[in-house]
This record gives structure tokens, sequence and C-alpha cells, in this order.
């Protein structure tokens, strides 16, 4: 099948670091190149299409970057990276050909991967393609636009802005601020602080056992279930409430609140109490969904 194609230009990537910014020449055979560190690395990577995986590469002193071109040609994209001490910049962008184009049969996007010390600070971001992060810690700043999410073995403070694809969250260690528009989320973990929002699309997490909330957390769904799967030990005061939906808790909770009403005067139904003599709120919020609370 011919398709026919309009491009729309892309809006550059805001870069946060300084120091200078040049296109690079891609080779047809693939691009890599290696960037020696002393500390711990601080990385800010763009692409606009391509797909993103990285992970740790054990006891190395370097940052490593690889793109695959995935039978594209290298001269349809706008390369550019630069060094300063320990401060690494990646952009990789489609170059945008004005007006009307051709394009027979299906187009892959190129794939970047990256292989890094285990400590970094990371920013990445993804117009139109996947994420995959594995085995590192450190402040982890993750945005993409319309792509799957797969974030594994992770620990320290993790920033999540997903607009449309699948969101896999296994064994995070440390904080969580998560904002999806459209898709499943799965999430577990060890954590100490939790700000959880899925548009559209249901939610599951699980608090694994020696997670310890220390500031007041929250989980929102404007559309879909929720499902909190907590320790029985662990010490908090809930606050759920749903508009259009109910609420199921297997816990032993101290009720102090609960309202099974609907309609004008109920308001949805609600439930407030304390988990093991109470500690930091975890507040819940459902528009249309149920919201299921079950014991490890």
């Amino acid at each position: 099948m011919r398709l026919v194609r309009l491009c729309a230009v892309h809006l550059p990537f805001l870069l946060l670091l300084a120091g200078t910014f040049e296109p690079t020449q891609a080779k047809a055979e693939g691009w890599q190149k290696s960037y020696p560190v002393s500390g711990k690395p601080q990385l800010v990577i763009g692409t606009g299409d391509a797909s993103v995986e990285l992970h740790r590469c054990g006891a190395c002193r370097a940052v490593r970057i690889e793109v695959n071109w995935r039978e594209r040609r290298p001269s349809d994209f706008l390369l550019k990276e630069s060094q300063s001490g320990d401060q690494i910049r990646f952009q990789l962008d489609e170059r945008s050909p004005l007006g009307i184009h051709f394009t027979v049969g299906n187009r892959h996007a190129p794939q970047v991967t990256v292989e890094t010390p285990a400590a970094l600070d990371l920013e990445a971001k993804t117009g139109d393609g996947a994420l995959k992060i594995s085995g590192v810690q450190g402040s982890l700043q993750l945005h993409t636009a319309d792509g799957a999410v797969d974030i594994e073995d992770v620990t320290g403070a993790v920033r999540l802005t997903a607009s449309d694809g699948t969101i896999k969250i296994h064994n995070l260690t440390g904080t969580l601020e998560s904002r999806s528009s459209d898709g499943h989320a799965t999430i577990d973990g060890k954590f100490t602080g939790l700000q959880v929002h899925t548009s559209d699309g249901n939610l599951d997490l699980t608090v694994e056992e020696g997670s310890q909330l220390a500031t007041p957390s929250r989980i929102e769904s404007s559309d879909g279930h929720v499902t909190v799967r907590l320790p029985r030990a662990l010490p908090l005061d809930l606050d759920v409430q749903v508009g259009d939906g109910k609420v199921e808790c297997a816990l032993p909770v101290m009720t102090e609140g609960f309202n099974s009403e609907r309609g004008e005067r109920g308001g949805g139904h609600n439930l407030r109490g304390r988990l093991n003599r109470g500690g930091p709120t975890l507040t819940i919020r459902t528009q249309d969904g149920n919201v299921t609370i079950a014991a490890l």
C-alpha cells in the first residue's frame, strides 16, 4: 500500500546543560561513541521516534551510546552530541522536509542503546518511541509522548510523564512521581513516597514489604480501576474516594468514616481509617472505576 504522509516540524528538545552542541556525521553501518567520566554522569538524551534502552555496564567509567539505524538512512536524521566534564548530551531527530512526501511500506525507527555506570542523573525524552531503563540509581526524569515505558531494578527518585503507552515499573526502590494519559500501568517496589496519576487506564500498584512511606502519598485515576496491594504491617492513614464505582478493602482498617451512598447527597463511596495505628496519609481517588485494596 502506498501511503501519503504529511510531515510536521518537530520542536527542539529543551536541553539543560551548557556547552557546544554540534551536528555529528552519522555512518550507514551504525553510530557509536564512548564518553569517559570521572564522577557521576549527568546525561540528557532526547530522541524523536527512536526507542531508547539504557542499562548499567558494571564497573565501567564511561557512558557508551550506540545507534542502530534499523534499515533507515542516517541522512534522514540529525544527530547532535557533546560532552563537558561528566555532563553528556545526545539528541537524535528525524529531519522534516517541507511539504508532502511519499513512504512505501513500514518504516522502522532507529534504536538507541546506552550503557552507563550504575549511578547517574538522567533526563530522557522520546517523542514516539519506547523507553526502557534498568539497573541504575540516581535522579531520573523520563518523558515519552507515545511509547511503552519499562523500568526495572532502579533505585532513587523517578519522575515519569507518559502520554500514550503501557507502563511497567518493577522493583523500584525510592520515590515515584508518575503521570500517564492513556495506557495500563503496572507498578511495584519499595517506596518512601508515591504520586501516581492515570487519566485513562487501569492501575495495578504493589507496595512491597520493607516500604516506609515517609511523606503523604496520592494515587489518582480519572477513568480506570485501581488495585493497591499493601503490607499488613505498614502504618498509614487511608483516605479513599470514588465517584462512580465501589471500594473493597481486605486489610484490618480502624475505620473513621465510610459512605456507600450514591447520588446527589452521597457523592460516591469513600473510606477513611487507620492501618496499624496510622501514619502518613495515602490518598486514593477515582472518578470512574473501582478501588481494591488487597493485602500482600
